[in-house]
């Protein structure tokens, strides 16, 4: 400390110093007094009014009204002139004494007062001053907020470093510059500073969140908001301004509004019913294919309760999971592992489904996510497997004693050296059948495709081709077209060893027709060769004949004729139409 600061410390600390020097004013007033003492006999007490606002100013108030005291006791008890007697000769000594008490005590209160006053106004001076200063050090301290005061023209009057970090202006630079500046181009042209300002002044305050513009140009989000500054008077003065960089933040709203709009496109355009529901298990949101799959539009199951969707038998259990799902503490249960569950369709229809199960807490509320999936398709195409499997293996059964009977019929009626060539044919026409009946998932044949099959191995032996095949589109179950592929197989066989396919000029024609006349309706085959060497009835019956004879008969439950004429072989048959030999 210094040597003033440590005086000023002690005098106010230490009142004997104060009442000292009141002492010592009071008594170099008191010996002027004493040589002006023939001037100022009509003034006795003039000399000790300086005296005491001396005293008050310097030393205060206790000080000052000793000082009163000794000068009055001084005047009226001089230790000098009139030792142990009283000065006051008369009232207008005691009227004089009274007053210079009276006008010493409020000079001294007076000069108090104004000390205090003066006192006062330093420390709020100095209070405002400190306050301002911290204010000061606050604003430029804050680097997040661009905070600045316009004056009443909008022109910019201060500056923080916060605005200089956000806005990139330093103060030297954006001082006294127009608060438009800080403004897009556009914002500029329409006016809109100015009118803001105009809110403001006339509101008190002004907010919204609009573009601003960087000193290199570049454009960023703000959070703006104005506040009008007016004096004592109501007058403004001007206004303050406080800028929030929230470009992040918009960013951030952004890309979680595209995010939502990428999830919600997602989900109404997935194949599968997604369905949400709340604690009570009331719908919140389905998508598109949920209201396809159930039949209500969305506003219709939006609050609907999710048992709406289930059969009434099943609605309590399915309750019941859900509640001991969300108590597990499990978050997900993937597809199928509930097995296969039954929907209803809002016209009553019932339906498989599949489904997965999935929870989650939402601003504090649990919600339930169900996936389903239309499992009808494949359920179908189960049960149609099942059935594949089990025609299969009745088809292999039967093709095993079809390919045991033709071996054995063939090695009964076959000459030995033809034996090999005689099965190999019946058992390819056998396997080619079947070919066809695989393509169609063993559904059945068309008969022009069984009747082509059989004249399929002659195929390219002639330059034209020699046959002709005719009739409506007739479909055969697979049994009946394998018994006809079997069959036009002999026919194709028989011509092309001893028939119209055994010349160079022999024709074929295969046509078909219905015949009305019958009840039920007949179907009517005919096979007629035309141009071949002579032909004769053979001599005997061999496989192929009772294939062509018996077969038909005992497959089918049709007839058959055959006429041997020397022009060509013309076979016949008719077979009645059913649910297994059928018109397309």
């Amino acid at each position: 400390m210094s040597l003033a600061g440590t005086g000023a410390r002690l005098w106010k600390t230490h009142w004997a110093l104060r009442y000292g020097a009141a002492i010592i004013v009071v008594a170099a007033a008191a010996g002027s007094r004493h040589l002006l003492q023939e001037q100022l006999a009509a003034l006795p007490y003039a000399i000790f009014y300086p005296a005491i606002l001396v005293v008050a100013v310097v030393a205060g108030v206790g000080p000052a009204l000793f000082a009163v005291v000794s000068a009055a006791l001084y005047t009226h008890y001089p230790i000098i002139v009139r030792a142990g007697s009283f000065a006051a000769e008369n009232a207008s000594d005691i009227i004089r004494l009274l007053g210079f008490v009276s006008l010493g005590t409020i000079s001294t209160l007076v000069v108090a007062l104004l000390r205090i006053g003066r006192e006062r106004r330093i420390l709020t001076e100095r209070a405002l001053q400190d306050s301002e200063e911290r204010f000061h050090q606050l604003v430029d301290g804050v680097q997040d907020y661009a905070i600045f005061m316009l004056d009443r023209h909008g022109r910019v009057a201060s500056w923080n470093t916060g605005a200089q970090r956000i806005e990139g202006w330093s103060e030297t630079e954006i001082l006294g510059q127009d608060v438009s500046r800080v403004f897009p181009g556009e914002a500029r042209d329409s006016g809109r500073p100015l009118r803001q300002l105009e809110i403001a002044a006339a509101q008190g305050s002004f907010r919204e969140e609009a573009e601003r513009v960087r000193k290199d140009g570049s454009r960023f989000w703000a959070d703006v908001a104005i506040t009008a500054l007016h004096d004592e008077k109501g007058e403004l003065r001007g206004y303050a301004q406080v800028i929030r960089d929230i470009s992040e933040r918009k960013r951030a709203s952004r890309d979680m509004a595209e995010s939502r709009s990428r999830l919600a496109s997602v989900v109404e355009s997935a194949m599968d019913a997604i369905i949400t529901v709340d604690a009570a298990q009331r719908i919140v949101l389905c998508n598109k294919a949920a209201v396809a799959m159930f039949g209500w539009t969305e506003s219709e199951a939006i609050g609907l309760p999710i048992g709406e969707f289930i059969p009434q038998r099943f609605r309590a259990a399915h309750a019941r999971h859900v509640t001991g799902f969300a108590t597990t503490g499990f978050t997900n249960r993937p597809m199928g592992n509930s097995g296969s569950l039954v929907g209803l369709r809002r016209n009553g229809e019932e339906f498989p489904v599949e489904g997965s199960i999935s929870q989650a807490d939402v601003d504090g509320r649990k919600l339930f996510t169900v996936i389903l999936r239309d499992i009808t398709a494949r359920k179908r195409a189960e049960e149609h497997q099942a059935l594949l499997l089990r025609e299969l293996a009745h088809r292999v059964k039967n093709t095993l004693a079809v390919v045991q009977s033709i071996a054995a019929q063939t090695r009964r009626f076959a000459p030995p050296a033809q034996f090999y060539d005689t099965l190999t044919g019946r058992l390819s026409a056998l396997g080619t059948a079947h070919d066809l009946l695989t393509r169609s998932d063993w559904e059945g044949a068309a008969l022009h495709e069984v009747v082509r099959l059989g004249f399929a191995p002659y195929e390219g032996l002639s330059p034209e081709q020699r046959w002709t095949i005719d009739g409506p589109d007739i479909w055969l179950a697979p049994n009946e077209a394998v018994t006809l592929s079997l069959v036009f197989h002999e026919l194709a066989t028989n011509a092309a060893k001893f028939g119209a396919l055994s010349n160079a000029c022999g024709r074929i024609a295969v046509r078909w027709s219905l015949d009305a006349g019958e009840n039920p309706l007949e179907l009517c085959i005919d096979w007629r060769e035309s141009g071949g060497p002579k032909v004769a009835a053979p001599a005997g019956g061999g496989f192929g004949s009772k294939l062509l004879d018996r077969a038909v008969a005992h497959e089918l439950g049709g007839e058959t004729e055959v006429d041997y004429a020397e022009a060509g072989v013309a076979y016949r048959l008719r077979l009645p139409l059913s649910a297994k030999v059928k018109v397309q």
